[in-house]
């Protein structure tokens, strides 16, 4: 494949060319012009840094701030900025006054660093925890509304949902399941990872307590940039990781809740002032906008997984309504690599890489040896990139 196959707007990344990169969803992947913008804002914090930090800082986050409010369909002063969505996840449930007698419901399709969060705080303060188990494939919403809903009882203080998990991928129906929980007077935090940048996002509609979503991934901003929602009647008992601007400044700016989270000491903030070109550039790569790239990369990795689960004779997981830019196949069940480093790898996925030039996420499902096959869809992405990933695939497993 000449170039790899990828599209004719792949040079606008930094990408290895020589590696075919099917893996947008782990960690998402900066273009080249917003890796520029991000040097221009270092530039002119270390140019003059008193200068830009006390006279000049604030009008470019305030920007930044109402840009992403109004991408994501929420008010900017119920937003606040942190720098990935774990950390999201992390502030919410360490601010709230959970009980051991109160239970945290979740999915078996949970992030496993939120997860590992739910446990410390089980371990540490004896809050219970609920997993809803949901097996694949399923038919359609309803099927998660009802799953999740028959999980809720009295002990139930607050349910973590992602919008579109990691693995396997699935968008869950949020809006209808917070209405629900609402009717019962529980809240729900919903972990938003991949939801900016890969599909149309208005949190006001979805009417959540509380959201967290990663601007890094689908939204390509620079690692380091991640916003966290807040209803308004909440404001007052979350509260940052870092305590910096508090106490005697209370009640100097807007309101606690983005006084505390305006500064949690100094950072390079860089990361999350990109983001008004980073919406402006992603427009441009599509001739109807964002929107636009949003529906072609859904598309695209549907009618992959249609490829892949036909060619391997495997069920189709979950149906396109419920479908992003990532899409996770339970696969074959190959050797687990015993590896004392912090990620563990696949034999699979490391055959992919290391003899196809293929970078795809290969992770266990729902344990090893069972594994999930999960493709993502960016715009330098291209069909015939996926062809190479069906045909290395059945030769690996020849």
């Amino acid at each position: 494949m000449l170039n790899n196959g990828y599209s004719d707007v792949a040079d606008l990344w930094m990408l290895d060319k020589n590696i075919i990169f099917l893996n947008h969803g782990s960690f998402g992947a900066c273009p080249i012009p917003i890796l520029d913008e991000q040097i221009r804002f270092r530039k002119k914090l270390e140019t003059e840094p008193l200068r830009y930090f006390l006279r000049e800082y604030e009008n470019d986050y305030l920007k930044s701030q109402s840009a992403l409010a109004e991408f994501t369909g929420c008010d900017a002063e119920d937003l606040v900025f942190v720098q990935n969505a774990t950390i999201g996840v992390n502030t919410v449930l360490k601010s709230l006054d959970l009980k051991p007698d109160d239970e945290i419901l979740f999915t078996n399709q949970i992030y496993p660093a939120c997860r590992n969060t739910i446990i410390f705080l089980n371990e540490t303060i004896g809050v219970g925890f609920k997993e809803v188990i949901i097996k694949l494939p399923v038919t359609g919403k309803e099927e998660i509304i009802n799953q999740i809903l028959e999980g809720v009882n009295e002990k139930t203080k607050i349910v973590l949902l992602d919008h579109i998990s990691s693995l396997p991928g699935m968008i869950f129906p949020v809006k209808e399941i917070t209405e629900e929980l609402h009717n019962r007077g529980v809240e729900i935090l919903i972990d938003g990872a991949h939801a900016p940048g890969m599909f149309p996002l208005n949190i006001s509609e979805v009417n959540p307590d509380y959201y967290t979503g990663n601007c890094h991934k689908w939204l390509c901003t620079p690692k380091g940039s991640a916003l966290l929602y807040v209803k308004k009647k909440n404001q007052n008992k979350i509260h940052p990781l870092v305590t910096s601007r508090i106490s005697l400044e209370k009640g100097r700016y807007k309101n606690d809740f983005q006084l505390e989270f305006s500064w949690q000491g100094t950072l390079d903030t860089s990361a999350v002032l990109t983001i008004p070109f980073a919406i402006e550039f992603l427009n441009s790569l599509n001739e109807n906008g964002i929107q636009g790239l949003m529906k072609r990369n859904s598309e695209l990795v549907y009618n992959v997984a249609e490829m892949i689960c036909e060619e391997f004779e495997i069920p189709m997981p979950y149906p396109e309504e419920m479908t992003g830019s990532i899409y996770g196949i339970p696969f074959f069940k190959d050797d687990m690599i015993k590896s004392d480093t912090i990620n563990q790898r696949s034999q699979l996925q490391e055959t992919l890489f290391f003899k196809y030039n293929i970078e795809v996420m290969v992770s266990y499902w729902e344990k090893a040896p069972d594994r999930l096959l999960r493709i993502s869809a960016q715009a330098y992405n291209t069909f015939e990139q996926y062809e190479y990933l069906i045909s290395s695939l059945k030769n690996i497993l020849k």
